[in-house]
């Protein structure tokens, strides 16, 4: 557990373990550049032998003394998923959750930083042959202009290709429960909380800026899915809908670490998944946070 100002912060992971090649995931992938930071890469952040990216996906609870947040929903389980590595899973999240001293019912606010697939499944469970909210008293933060791009996007694609049955399992049921409040960054959950504008990886992701007694955590969805990019941010992942906007906001956002010493806080760092950045000569280094 972390502690900002009088606020605490907790993972809760779902899965871990090696996904895809650098050179699948990242278009301005070079040999030489990733070679370079090797060493301090293995075996946390690669696999050994195979190069392959250790990857989390992670929920981050959030605990201010006035409210309870969860920050991304990973997966959920008993979902149907073109990925073989993602298709009706049964993980023990809502057990790890419990292990936190969290319950469903004390989650006060949900708050999905874009409504990609591995970050709202949890949203919601199956119960009697439909999906209802996993969380029945909270808020679920939902961006408007994310939310409305996905919206536009079913009204011309089935329910399967649009992030792979998520929005129609994990995101509408959520609306029709009339649980979701449509956010944008002026949004106060909390006074110690922050919606900060991200676009690019989406074109409505938002960070969430945590800031207490002179200390800041930075909850960074998936501006970076690996360490890799705080060395290298020019490299977005062949996830971005926009991989030009994406590579500002990286930047952007290191450039805001380095200058409030914020606790990074991305959404699938694994290892120590947190960290500080550093700034030397225009190059971007990583202090883990163990």
């Amino acid at each position: 557990m972390r502690q900002i100002g009088r606020a605490t912060i907790q993972k809760v992971e779902e899965l871990c373990g090696p996904g895809f090649k650098p050179e699948r995931m990242f278009p301005n992938y070079d040999a030489a550049a990733f070679d370079a930071q090797r060493a301090w890469m293995a075996p946390e952040f690669i696999e050994p032998g195979s190069d392959r990216l250790i990857g989390s996906l992670h929920s981050w609870v959030v605990r201010t003394g006035q409210h309870t947040i969860l920050i991304d929903t990973c997966l959920g389980n008993h979902k149907t998923r073109s990925a073989p590595n993602w298709h009706n899973l049964n993980t023990p999240f809502l057990e790890r959750l419990a292990a936190a001293g969290v319950q469903p019912e004390d989650v006060d606010f949900v708050m999905c930083t874009h409504l990609h697939v591995d970050h709202v499944g949890w949203n919601t469970q199956l119960k009697d042959g439909r999906w209802v909210p996993t969380f029945p008293k909270a808020k679920y933060l939902f961006a408007t202009r994310e939310y409305a791009h996905w919206q536009e996007e079913r009204k011309t694609h089935t329910a399967a290709e649009v992030q792979g049955g998520a929005f129609d399992d994990s995101v509408l049921p959520i609306v029709e429960a009339k649980r979701a409040v449509f956010v944008d960054a002026a949004y106060q959950a909390d006074d110690l909380l922050t919606l900060i504008d991200a676009p690019g990886h989406t074109p409505g992701s938002l960070c969430v800026q945590l800031r207490d007694g002179g200390k800041e955590a930075l909850f960074t969805g998936d501006i970076m899915h690996h360490p890799i990019q705080v060395y290298h941010p020019d490299w977005s992942s062949q996830f971005c809908w926009d991989q030009a906007m994406s590579a500002r906001t990286r930047r952007k956002v290191l450039e805001h670490c380095v200058e409030h010493n914020s606790l990074l806080c991305p959404a699938h760092f694994p290892g120590p998944n947190a960290g500080h950045v550093h700034e030397k000569n225009g190059q971007f280094s990583m202090a883990w946070d163990r």
